[in-house]
């Protein structure tokens, strides 16, 4: 699809991530070098490629996007900008805490962003808005390097090869009805079983459970009642000759998260992993 249904999402919305893709740390900002046999070891095991094999990324280049992010978030939404702005004065403003910041996102460290939250009562939920969507780019990035080291077809687990995300949408491919998990920060795709759940594992299948919407069977809400999480999915094969562009898709799919989470389940990929 060229972009979200504007039936289920706000005009504001759309508009903050088209110029959310637009934005990049620029070139050389992120740099991967190539892993070794025993961080490939390691990955082969299930550790992401992230945890073995971080990148380099210049703390100038990451603040620079996250500025660019509060910039445009404000901008499409007016009502952020108090928030933004409490977000922006705490954190670090010296070169060497800001190079200690970005490095314990990398290594999924939540110390800092809870001591932040605590200690400068910066609104957690801004907070949060700010990081995830600064780290976007940035992920995006390293994975369009990285993912040659890696065989998304065989990694087979509930989590992002590439970067340890869970997935926010499944792709139903259209030639054989393989199933691909869609990870929303790095924006990688892999393989991953047709029955199961990618966030418990269980693959029982009195379980699982799958709800379509009526009139528009290419999209299905995956449910699993053993962990209460759900999945959203696109059918490739019920989408006749529409391109599918999964970062669009996950965002023109607003309307599943909040079907789902009424039925009482929970959004997963939103959870650290």
């Amino acid at each position: 699809m060229a972009g979200p249904s504007e039936a289920f999402v706000p005009e504001a919305m759309i508009a903050f991530y088209k110029e959310l893709l637009s934005i990049t740390p620029g070139e050389g900002a992120v740099c991967v070098p190539p892993p070794g046999s025993g961080e490939m070891e390691q990955w082969q095991t299930g550790v992401p490629l992230l945890l073995v094999a971080p990148p380099s990324i210049e703390a100038e280049a990451f603040f620079a996007v996250l500025r660019r992010v509060a910039d445009a978030a404000v901008k499409h939404n007016p009502g952020l900008a108090q928030d933004v702005a409490a977000v922006l004065e705490a954190l670090p403003a010296e070169a060497v805490k800001q190079e200690a910041f970005v490095s314990s996102l990398l290594c999924r460290e939540s110390t800092r962003l809870e001591q932040l939250t605590r200690d400068a009562q910066v609104p957690p939920e801004a907070l949060g808005f700010l990081i995830n969507h600064t780290l976007k780019p940035i992920m995006r990035a390293y994975a369009a390097q990285a993912v040659k080291w890696c065989d998304t077809e065989a990694w087979q687990r509930g989590i992002c090869p590439i970067c340890g995300g869970r997935p926010s949408l499944a792709i139903i491919e259209k030639e054989q009805g393989r199933r691909y998990l869609y990870c929303g920060l790095c924006e990688t795709r892999w393989r991953y079983k047709r029955l199961g759940c990618p966030f418990c594992g269980t693959e029982a299948p009195h379980g699982q459970e799958f709800f379509t919407l009526e009139g528009n069977e290419k999209y299905r809400i995956y449910v699993c009642n053993t962990c209460r999480g759900y999945l959203k999915t696109v059918d490739e094969r019920r989408a006749g000759e529409e391109e599918i562009d999964p970062f669009w898709e996950d965002v023109g799919t607003v309307h599943l998260d909040i079907l789902a989470m009424r039925e009482g389940y929970v959004n997963r990929s939103l959870e650290p992993v």
